[in-house]
C-alpha cells in the first residue's frame, strides 16, 4: 500500500468541545465514547461491520501506529485508558498497573503521531462515526504492520543469499518454512545471545526443544548485536547496532535501496573527517519516503523497536504473524526494547541511550542532519550570552 500522505492528511471535519480542558466535557466526552464501544461490539455480533475503504484518511493515518505507537494496542484501548484517568481525575492515591501505564504511554505517543486522533477523542460525533473512525485507524495500523512484513519476507532473503559463502540451500523468498531454526543461516541470528548456535549440543537443544536451551524473549536474539558479538561483562556493548537491524529500519523508514547504503561506525568519524558539502540538484530527493511522510525526522526508539520485531519474525519460519512463534514472545520482546529505551534506571544509563540514538542517527539520515536529531543547548553560545549581557 503506498504510504504517500500519511502525515498531511486532515482530519475529517467534526465538531469540537467549546473547551478541552473543562473535567466536565471530558467526562462527558468519555461515557459516549465507552457507550460507541459497546455499540461497535453489538455491531460485530451482528455482522454489521462496515467495509473497507482504501482511500479512507484514517487507514492512511492509521499506519503510523504499528511503527511508532504500539505493537499491538488498538486504538479504543488506548483511548479507553485516557478516557479511564480522565474520570479519575481530582482523585487522591490512584495507583496505575504497569501495564495501563504502558497502555498510557502508547496513548502519549498516538497523540504524537496520529494528529487526528486529537479531534476524535474531543469529537461530540456519534458512537457510530467515532467507532467506524477508530476501526479504520486500527485496520491501517495492521495493514501497514502486513506490508511490512511481506515486503521483508523477500528483502531479507535477498540479503542473506548475498552473503559470502552463500547459504547452503539458498533462502527461499516466497517460502519461510525453511527458515528459523531449520536454516543455519537464519538460525545463527535468531539464536540468544546466551547460547552458541556454532555448538551442536545448542543446536540439537533447541531443535528438539530442550528444557535448558529455551528460546524466548528474555534473551537477545544475536542479530541485535554488532557483528553478533555478546559480551557478558559488558552486555550493551554493540546492542542495537547489528548490520541487519540498520538495514531493516532503513528498509521501512527510508526506503528499500537504502537499506543497500552503508554508513561508517561512530570509530570511523572520529578518524576520517567528513567535509561538508551541498548537495545538487541532481542529488534531490524525488519522493518523500516513509520517515518524511510521518514526520519523522529523528530516529525514534520505538521505530527501532518495531523494526527488530520485523526481522525477527522475517528470520523466523513462522508463515503468518503472531504475537507467540512458539516460546518466543514478541509483544514481550517490544516491551523489552521500550523499556530499555525510555526507562532508563539511572542517569548512566540515560547518557548511553542518547549516545546510542545520536549513532542511530548517523546511521539512518547522515551526519550533516545532526541539528534535528541533537540540537544545539542554544543558551550556551555566543548569541544568547551577548543578548544576556547587553
Amino acid at each position: 500500500m503506498d504510504d504517500t500522505r500519511v502525515s498531511f492528511i486532515p482530519s475529517p471535519t467534526m465538531s469540537q468541545s467549546s473547551d478541552y480542558d473543562d473535567p466536565q466535557n471530558e467526562n462527558c466526552s468519555a461515557l459516549k465514547r465507552r457507550i460507541a464501544t459497546l455499540e461497535e461490539q453489538n455491531a460485530e455480533l451482528r455482522g454489521e461491520r462496515s467495509n473497507k475503504c482504501r482511500g479512507d484518511p484514517y487507514l492512511l493515518s492509521g499506519r503510523a501506529i504499528r511503527r511508532l505507537v504500539s505493537l499491538n494496542y488498538r486504538v479504543e484501548d488506548l483511548v479507553g485508558e485516557y478516557d479511564r484517568r480522565t474520570t479519575l481525575c481530582g482523585e487522591d492515591d490512584v495507583q496505575h498497573t504497569d501495564e495501563e501505564d504502558r497502555i498510557y504511554d502508547s496513548f502519549e505517543q498516538l497523540r504524537r503521531w496520529v494528529p487526528c486522533i486529537r479531534d476524535l477523542i474531543h469529537s461530540q460525533s456519534d458512537g457510530y462515526q467515532l467507532n467506524s473512525a477508530y476501526q479504520k485507524l486500527n485496520r491501517g495500523a495492521d495493514s501497514a504492520r502486513g506490508d511490512d512484513a511481506a515486503s521483508l519476507k523477500l528483502a531479507v532473503a535477498s540479503w542473506l543469499n548475498e552473503k559470502q559463502p552463500t547459504p547452503n540451500p539458498a533462502i527461499s523468498s516466497r517460502d519461510k518454512s525453511g527458515r528459523g531454526f531449520y536454516h543455519d543461516a537464519t538460525a545463527e541470528l535468531i539464536c540468544p545471545v546466551d547460547f552458541d548456535w556454532a555448538d551442536k549440543s545448542t543446536q540439537d537443544g533447541i531443535r528438539n526443544y530442550d528444557h535448558n536451551f529455551q528460546v524466548t524473549a528474555h534473551s537477545w536474539p544475536t542479530f541485535m548485536y554488532q557483528d553478533g558479538r555478546y559480551n557478558r561483562e559488558d552486555p550493551t556493548r554493540g546492542l542495537f547496532k547489528g548490520t541487519l537491524l540498520v538495514r531493516t529500519f532503513k528498509h521501512i523508514f527510508t526506503s528499500p535501496s537504502s537499506a543497500g547504503e552503508t554508513r561508517p561506525d561512530e570509530e570511523t568519524f572520529h578518524q576520517e573527517p567528513l567535509y561538508k558539502r551541498s548537495r545538487t540538484s541532481g542529488e534531490r530527493r524525488t519522493r518523500s519516503d516513509v520517515a518524511a511522510l510521518l514526520g519523522m525526522r529523528s530516529v525514534h526508539p520505538r521505530a527501532i523497536a518495531y523494526s527488530a520485531v520485523q526481522l525477527r519474525f522475517a528470520l523466523s519460519s513462522c508463515g503468518s504473524w503472531r504475537i507467540v512463534d512458539d516460546e518466543f514472545d514478541h509483544y514481550q520482546f517490544y516491551n523489552y526494547m521500550i523499556d530499555y529505551f525510555e526507562r532508563p534506571p539511572t542517569s548512566t544509563a540515560k547518557a548511553s541511550v542518547e549516545n546510542l540514538l545520536v549513532w542511530w542517527n548517523r546511521q539512518i539520515f547522515g551526519p550533516s542532519n545532526v541539528s534535528s536529531y541533537s540540537p544545539q543547548v542554544v543558551a550556551q553560545y555566543s548569541v544568547a550570552n551577548t543578548s544576556a549581557r547587553r
